[in-house]
């Protein structure tokens, strides 16, 4: 299991989760005993390429797991300690939206394009919290203006496709924070915007959650946006969470070779390269994933006992562990 350090309170716990896929064609083991822990108050970075079960682990904390043919085989799920997987699908409804909301990484599909945007920013406030609707359409104007929108109370009254990219995100930020939640989780949420305005909603997330003292889950392939925004980092390949540590540590000293292939194949201003590297191959198929370690096809550093055995969570130091035989001689969680 990945431990994260004990100074602060735990807020989400996330402990031996499986999540697998039923399908005609065989079984998608999507995420496998997956374990890690978000603290209060802290920004949390989930890290990994496309297939990695980054937006599977994120839908199954939200409750939204296509069920069928997605299915919780193991593991609990713990937000201050209510079980998350135990709640009926109502109390569930009740509790997202309230403390915990989601921001997606496509604004446009996730508006209603027939309903205003103050309204819909608005509905949470009526549903969770009884608001009056006039009351709550004030409020959604209060959290247009702290989310940087402009001229709020007239654009309040405007439709999603009036807005541009990067200020739909904000109306997306806006309705997370409605309710004042515990947790957000953003998932990829500047993907489809350009690199000024990924750099100002990056901004405004960082200030929001220090301001609201909210918890973060940062879903991302971008390891530069991690930097930028996230306390710890959970990286995450094939279904299983190979290295967790500090976001300074996972930069300046990452473990497990998938971390380093991932750290290897950006631009950063701190070395002087020509030529950015790649990590050969894909992601294996999940119905037929390799034995042993899943990354040892694509890993430059791989030796016999790779092939044969799943390694489990090595001990590196302190509250750091990564999955990998090269650290056998550390102490095994």
């Amino acid at each position: 299991m990945f431990n994260l350090p004990q100074e602060s309170e735990t807020l989400l716990s996330v402990d031996d989760l499986t999540v697998n896929f039923y399908l005609e064609s065989g079984i998608v083991s999507a995420i496998n005993h997956l374990s890690f822990k978000v603290n209060k108050g802290t920004s949390y970075g989930i890290v990994g390429e496309s297939g990695s079960g980054k937006t599977v682990t994120a839908l199954t904390i939200m409750g939204l797991l296509a069920s069928p043919p997605g299915r919780v085989d193991s593991g609990e799920i713990l937000l201050n300690g209510k079980n998350l997987l135990s709640m009926k699908s109502q109390e569930m409804r009740e509790f997202r939206g309230d403390r915990i909301t989601m921001i997606y990484q496509d604004p446009m599909t996730s508006l209603n394009p027939v309903l205003r945007v103050g309204f819909q920013i608005a509905e949470a406030l009526i549903v969770h919290e009884g608001l009056p609707r006039q009351e709550a359409e004030s409020k959604a104007i209060e959290l247009m203006a702290a989310t940087g929108i402009p001229d709020a109370g007239k654009r309040a009254r405007e439709y999603p496709h009036q807005f541009s990219g990067g200020m739909r995100q904000r109306i997306m930020i806006a309705m997370a924070l409605a309710t004042k939640p515990d947790l957000v989780i953003a998932d990829e949420p500047t993907t489809a915007l350009d690199v000024i305005t990924q750099a100002q909603i990056l901004d405004l997330l960082r200030h929001l959650q220090r301001e609201y003292g909210m918890s973060v889950i940062l879903i991302t392939h971008d390891l530069g946006i991690v930097a930028e925004l996230c306390d710890e980092v959970l990286v995450m390949y094939a279904g299983h969470g190979l290295e967790h540590g500090s976001a300074k540590e996972i930069f300046l000293e990452p473990k497990h070779p998938y971390t380093r292939g991932l750290l290897e194949s950006i631009t950063r201003v701190d070395r002087d390269v020509k030529r950015l590297n790649s990590i050969p191959g894909t992601i294996p198929d999940m119905i037929n994933a390799p034995q042993g370690c899943r990354f040892h096809p694509r890993c430059p550093r791989v030796f016999d006992k790779c092939l044969r055995q799943e390694p489990p969570a090595f001990k590196v130091e302190n509250h750091r562990f990564c999955k990998c035989w090269l650290f056998e001689t550390g102490k095994p969680s």
